[in-house]
């Protein structure tokens, strides 16, 4: 069994990533172009897609292998 997404090292990770990711799109950086608050607002976006498709991945994997034992189980009762 996986542990909760918000105890993984990832989610925090992501998080930070997102949280100085939104802080640049917002401006509190001053900046002399608009560029870095574009990237600022990719990078936030990007982190929480990839968290996002990692957990996906997690969950699958998860779901699969209690599948298989359920299977497994079935087939020893028999």
């Amino acid at each position: 069994m996986s542990k909760p997404g918000y105890k993984s090292t990832e989610f925090w990770l992501s998080t930070a990533a997102m949280m100085i990711g939104a802080l640049v799109a917002s401006g509190a950086f001053p900046m002399e172009s608009s560029l870095g608050q574009m990237l600022g607002m990719a990078m936030s976006g990007l982190a929480a897609l990839g968290y996002g498709a990692s957990r996906t991945a997690v969950k699958k994997k998860q779901a699969e292998e209690e599948a298989k034992w359920e299977t497994d189980e079935t087939a020893v009762a028999e």
